[in-house]
C-alpha cells in the first residue's frame, strides 16, 4: 500500500493537462500568426527544417519528468516497517528548598536559583527517564508529576520561588515522604535528589531517611549555600530591603548544614554533593545514577513507511537528460520557394 508523506503536493498533478492545452494553443497561434503574414507555401518551407515529431516527443519527455517531480515531492512510501520502541530508566523525584532561606545570596545570584540552575542542567543530561519535582518549606507539595516531558518538567521548575510554598520553616523529612509516595511500591530503586541549604527545622529527615532506605529509596543531597552563610534579604512592598530576624529580633544568619545533608545521604545509600563553581556536582549525581540498574517503562509500537522518492526523481533526471538531447530542428539544403 503507498502513502504520501506530502499528499497535497499531488493536486499540482491538475497543472499537467493545462500545460499540455497551453502547448497545443501557442502551436495554433503561432501558425495563425505566421500565415496572416506570409502565404501557406511559406509555411511548408519554414516546417521543412523543423521536426514535429521530434518536438512533440522532446515536450512529452518534459512533461513526464515534471510529473516523477511532482511525484518525488509528494514523498511516496510503502514497504511497511513495524518498531517497537522499548522505554527504559529510573524514576527520579527532585526536593527543592524553596524556604525563605534559600533566598540568600552567598551564593550567587541567591540559592534559589543556583539550585533552579543546577536542576535544569540535571534535566538536559537525562536519557529516558522520568523526573518529578517536589517543592517543600514547611511543608511539601507536588510542582512537577513523574514525567519523561524534560520540556514540561522544566518549565514547572522555572516557575518555583520562595513565594511557591506559604508555609515557614523547613521540612526536608515530609519532602521525602512526598517523594517516597510517587514511587510504585514494586519500584526497585527509588531515587530523590534533595537540594537544600540543609536547615531542617522540623528535625524529623533522619529518622524518615532511614526508613525510606528500608524500601530501596537511594537519596543523594545537593548543599545550596556556603559554610560561612549569609543574611536572609526580604524585599517589602515598598520595595525596601530588610533582613530576616528572629523573635529576640536578632538578623537571622543562614548557614549551610552539611552536617544534616551528609547524614541523609548516607544513610539513604547515597552522597553528599556541595554546590560549586564547576557544577561537576551534577555529573557526579548523574554517574552515579547511570550505574543504577533501569526498569522498564511502557514499550509502543510504531509503524512507518519507507521513503521511496529517491526512484521518482531518478527516473525525472533521466528524463531531463534526454529531453536534452532530443534536436527538432532540421539539417536542410536551401530550396528555392518561388
Amino acid at each position: 500500500m503507498m502513502k504520501f508523506g506530502n499528499p497535497y503536493i499531488l493536486f499540482l498533478l491538475l497543472l499537467i493537462p493545462i500545460f499540455l492545452i497551453y502547448i497545443g494553443i501557442a502551436n495554433h497561434r503561432r501558425k495563425k500568426n505566421f500565415e496572416k503574414f506570409a502565404e501557406s507555401r511559406f509555411y511548408d518551407f519554414f516546417m521543412q527544417e523543423f521536426s514535429v515529431f521530434h518536438w512533440s516527443l522532446k515536450n512529452i519527455i518534459f512533461v513526464g519528468a515534471i510529473f516523477f517531480m511532482i511525484f518525488a515531492a509528494a514523498r511516496p512510501r510503502w514497504n511497511k516497517e513495524v518498531q517497537i520502541l522499548k522505554k527504559e530508566g529510573i524514576d527520579i523525584v527532585v526536593c527543592i528548598d524553596v524556604s525563605k532561606s534559600m533566598d540568600a545570596q552567598d551564593i550567587k545570584p541567591s540559592r534559589i536559583e543556583r539550585a533552579k540552575d543546577q536542576i535544569s542542567l540535571f534535566i538536559d543530561q537525562l536519557k529516558g527517564d522520568r523526573i518529578a519535582i517536589v517543592a517543600f518549606a514547611g511543608r511539601s507539595f507536588v510542582q512537577c508529576p513523574l514525567t519523561d516531558d524534560y520540556g514540561a518538567a522544566k518549565l514547572f521548575l522555572n516557575l518555583l520561588d520562595t513565594e511557591t510554598v506559604p508555609s515557614y520553616g523547613t521540612d526536608i523529612g515530609g519532602a521525602i515522604q512526598m517523594a517516597m509516595s510517587l514511587f510504585g511500591e514494586a519500584e526497585k530503586h527509588k531515587v530523590i535528589i534533595v537540594a537544600s541549604d540543609g536547615e531542617d527545622l522540623e528535625k524529623q529527615a533522619i529518622k524518615i531517611t532511614e526508613e525510606a532506605a528500608k524500601i530501596g529509596a537511594i537519596i543523594y543531597t545537593l548543599g545550596i549555600g556556603s559554610p560561612e552563610g549569609s543574611t536572609i534579604p526580604i524585599k517589602e512592598e515598598s520595595g525596601n530591603i530588610v533582613y530576616a530576624k528572629d523573635e529576640k529580633g536578632n538578623i537571622v544568619f543562614s548557614k549551610l548544614d552539611i552536617n544534616t545533608l551528609s547524614q541523609i545521604a548516607k544513610i539513604g545509600n547515597g552522597r553528599f554533593f556541595p554546590i560549586t563553581p564547576q557544577q561537576s556536582e551534577i555529573f557526579e549525581i548523574m554517574k552515579n545514577i547511570n550505574s543504577i540498574e533501569k526498569k522498564k517503562f511502557d514499550s509502543k509500537e510504531f509503524v512507518r513507511y519507507k521513503e521511496q522518492y529517491k526512484y521518482f526523481v531518478i527516473i525525472a533526471l533521466i528524463l531531463l537528460i534526454i529531453e536534452s538531447l532530443i534536436i527538432y530542428k532540421k539539417k536542410t539544403k536551401f530550396k528555392r520557394v518561388i
